[in-house]
């Protein structure tokens, strides 16, 4: 039960997946580089000047309020005070209620500030400059009555006295870093009506935050509200928080606590409209745009990790034992005592269950692929497909997400409404807005209105500067390339 014992002890501290409307379209750029960096080369811009971007996404299957206790004003009224419900058992009363099924239950949040960047196309090149600070939470496949008890309480009488026996990993993780990235694209091959292209990015990560709980095998019996029998728990923890772990304090000992690296791979192949030319130019201005019958690209996005060796502590419980009675009067001081009572209580001391200072934590690794098809000349459709990857067991699992788009795009309105699948259950209808260098979307319209139970939210907006191939300066000295080649 380490992850239940893990979340109740712990002080209180706070709490956009894909943001399709901003990473898919001929003027997404250097956002395009979040989903494959070989896409810089398909850009309408040759240069781009990005200022800032949010996004901030929220789902899950675990809770949910009801959408007439639901408004998304209530978030901005200072002082509101969210309705409450009583479960008919204990005292508390709480804002969700929980879904009466048996499902294995996820949640998944990603908030991601995209800072200062720039892109640079210069013929078959491409190169760009990135930095953001990322924090992801994910819950995945975590028992249906194992989520009760976290939210509810081992109070929960009607699953008191039944033997669980969960032989299915699960996991509980969240990391929070600061990146900065390198990208680089180059056209491979030109030829006909054929292009290949190719892209890599390279990040230097640094890791404020780290914590994860994976576990194989759980076989326990709640027998009430304070005695706890668990028969056999294999599972590991690891843990690097900004906290003291004597006396909970936040600590400003150091900034980052662990460092690592990322990577992006993509390949782009695009058919072309018309049969491909070399360039020759004389002003990275004059670049002609190249316009396609579709386009397919194939990307291996968040490659890599972060290993944690400040202020960390890693936990492994193998295949043990342990019985906890008046579970309900354990008032941990500190994270120290927790770590100490949990070695204590599965292996007689206090050290056993400490086996390292330092551990890796893997990103959010995911395959993706993605198609976009071009209708008319301001119109086009893409559809893709992020499908979670993982290289370990301690890994921020990514919900997959399958995605179509229909877009009217040109240099200054575009229009895109993402209707997306997430996670293989839930469908989704957004919608996203340019105006120029200004996007502002979303994956998830139901999130700003109370038609259904809310069960998550998702905005993002993005601020840049750029500059078109084939707009050049119209002065008498500085004749402009092929008009012919201008996009939309």
């Amino acid at each position: 039960m380490l992850s239940v014992l893990f979340i109740a002890s712990l002080p209180d501290l706070s709490r956009g997946q894909s943001m399709n409307g901003l990473i898919m379209s001929n003027y997404a750029g250097v956002n395009s580089i979040q989903v494959n960096p070989s896409a810089m080369l398909s850009s309408k811009n040759w240069l781009e000047i990005h200022l800032v971007g949010v996004g901030v996404f929220v789902q899950n299957n675990m809770l949910y309020q009801e959408g007439a206790d639901y408004k998304f004003s209530h978030f901005f009224q200072i002082g509101y005070e969210w309705p409450t419900h009583s479960e008919g058992f204990g005292t508390e009363s709480r804002i969700f209620y929980t879904f009466d099924n048996k499902r294995p239950k996820s949640a998944f949040v990603n908030v991601r500030v995209n800072g200062p960047g720039a892109m640079l196309v210069w013929g078959k090149h491409a190169f760009a400059v990135t930095t953001a600070i990322r924090n992801v939470v994910s819950a995945h496949k975590i028992p249906y009555e194992l989520a009760n008890f976290i939210y509810l309480g081992l109070n929960y009488r009607p699953q008191q006295k039944i033997n669980y026996q969960d032989n299915r990993p699960f996991s509980l993780t969240q990391m929070a870093w600061a990146e900065i990235g390198l990208s680089y694209a180059y056209e491979i091959i030109g030829r006909g009506f054929n292009r290949l292209d190719a892209g890599v990015s390279v990040r230097r990560l640094f890791g404020y935050a780290g914590l994860y709980v994976k576990a194989k095998n759980m076989n326990y019996t709640v027998i009430d509200d304070s005695t706890l029998s668990i028969k056999n728990m294999d599972a590991e923890m690891g843990m690097s928080m900004p906290l003291d772990y004597q006396t909970n304090q936040v600590s400003g000992a150091t900034a980052f606590r662990g460092g690592g690296f990322g990577f992006d791979f993509g390949v782009t192949y695009t058919r072309l409209e018309k049969p491909h030319q070399e360039q020759y130019f004389t002003k990275p201005c004059a670049q002609r745009y190249e316009d396609y019958f579709y386009r397919v690209g194939v990307s291996l996005i968040d490659v890599g990790g972060i290993r944690f060796n400040s202020n960390a502590q890693k936990l492994a419980i193998d295949n043990r034992s342990s019985y906890w009675d008046q579970v309900n009067r354990i008032k941990f001081r500190s994270i120290d005592q927790f770590i100490d009572t949990i070695s204590y209580k599965f292996y007689g001391d206090t050290n056993s269950a400490r086996v390292s200072d330092k551990f890796t934590l893997w990103l959010p690794s995911a395959l993706s692929v993605q198609f976009d098809y071009h209708l008319t000349k301001y119109t086009y459709v893409n559809a893709s497909l992020i499908y979670p990857v993982s290289f370990a067991n301690a890994t921020v699992y990514r919900p997959a997400e399958l995605t179509l788009t229909p877009r009217y795009e040109s240099r200054w309105l575009e229009v895109s409404l993402p209707i997306s699948l997430y996670d293989w259950y839930l469908p989704r209808v957004g919608l996203a807005v340019r105006v120029y260098g200004f996007t502002i979307g979303c994956d998830k319209l139901g999130g700003f209105f109370d038609f259904n139970d809310f069960t998550g939210i998702d905005i993002y907006f993005s601020i840049k500067y750029f500059l078109g191939k084939g707009f050049c300066s119209q002065g008498k000295t500085s004749p402009c390339g092929n008009m012919e080649y201008r996009p939309g």
